[in-house]
């Protein structure tokens, strides 16, 4: 190319950078974003989801970021600030637990987990026939047994007949010392077995006494007490430790699960039914079904774009970047060749 073809070249590289610079600032850049989104609109109607993208590519960015990415040392560290800002805002003070949850949403959602009847029974059984039950249910009973024979009638009415209880029970423990103590553990452990054999009986007694009215009358009497209370009353029990504490063991569970069979599993089952759904369905209509509409994504456009590109330019960063890759152009073989045909 000639010297003349090349400042010509120069010239026009120069025109074009400050032309995309004017139409990118200013006034200009809204029209200018209204009509490029208005044409990606209209052929979003033209193309399927399955044109763009396949369910592997989707699912191999998924894994990629949700599964494989080895996350840095300083989340857990932002995870117990974020815990602890969390903690201490003074919006706890200002918020009920009834302005979070209205009385229909709180009915309705007593209302699934009173649908949950084989869920509840599988609960109860398990529960009745665990050894914490058994414990409690024997210490329960054994010491209601005990308080009774210290408090019956017969030792509050007959005149003497506490003393020769307790004459009695002092003869008996020098004849035999160990007897008192071979006593209490044999009442302890026949209550004990007579518990675990009837849990199973019991269970079924609760969850006949335990109805879905009783159950969900229960639920509004807890609800009626504690909406009114605010959030902040949580403090009296819950500290920020605990709060910190709590979301870094919730990390780090998440950490375990994202390693696991299971969760890759997950994640391209749920990959798969949304391209069953949508993999022949047009971006148009795929936008629809998200709420995504034209207004949403010009607020969204205008929102950032300016204040970015305003940002760059007063770093001198823009405009080096738009010329840097026009100038492959101006100096290509197809720019000379065009120049040096006029």
């Amino acid at each position: 190319m000639t010297a003349s073809k090349t400042s010509v070249a120069d010239a026009l590289l120069d025109a074009h950078v400050h032309f995309i610079l004017d139409q990118i600032s200013g006034e200009a850049l809204q029209p200018l974003i209204e009509g490029e989104l208005d044409a990606l609109l209209v052929n979003a109607k033209k193309l399927k989801l399955n044109d763009c993208v396949t369910r592997k590519m989707i699912k191999d960015v998924a894994l990629a970021y949700a599964a494989d990415l080895e996350l840095g040392a300083g989340i857990p560290e932002l995870v117990g600030d974020v815990a602890r800002a969390l903690y201490a805002h003074d919006a706890h003070e200002k918020t009920s637990f009834g302005d979070l949850l209205s009385d229909e949403h709180f009915s309705d959602i007593a209302d699934k987990v009173l649908e949950l009847k084989s869920l509840r029974e599988k609960i109860v059984h398990e529960a009745v026939a665990s050894p914490l039950y058994v414990s409690f249910a024997s210490d329960l009973l054994y010491n209601g047994i005990k308080g009774y024979l210290a408090q019956n009638a017969v030792t509050r009415n007959i005149p003497g007949a506490g003393s020769m209880m307790k004459l009695g029970k002092a003869v008996m423990s020098k004849a035999t010392p160990n007897l008192e103590a071979s006593i209490e553990d044999g009442l302890k452990k026949y209550i004990g077995q007579s518990v675990k054999a009837t849990s199973k009986g019991s269970a079924g007694l609760l969850l006949k006494y335990a109805d879905d009215e009783t159950l969900r009358d229960l639920a509004h009497e807890f609800w009626l007490r504690i909406k009114p209370l605010k959030i902040a009353s949580l403090r009296e029990d819950i500290s920020s430790l605990d709060v910190e504490e709590g979301f870094v063991t919730a990390y780090e569970f998440w950490r375990t699960l994202r390693g696991t069979s299971f969760y890759r599993v997950m994640i391209g089952a749920g990959i798969d039914a949304f391209f069953d759904k949508y993999g022949d369905a047009s971006l148009s209509e795929l936008l629809d079904d998200l709420g995504i509409d034209r207004s949403m994504m010009m607020r969204e456009a205008m929102r950032f774009a300016p204040p970015v590109i305003k940002a760059l330019n007063k770093k001198k960063m823009i405009e080096p970047v738009i010329r840097r890759n026009l100038a492959r152009f101006y100096q290509s073989d197809a720019a000379r060749a065009v120049l040096d045909a006029r």
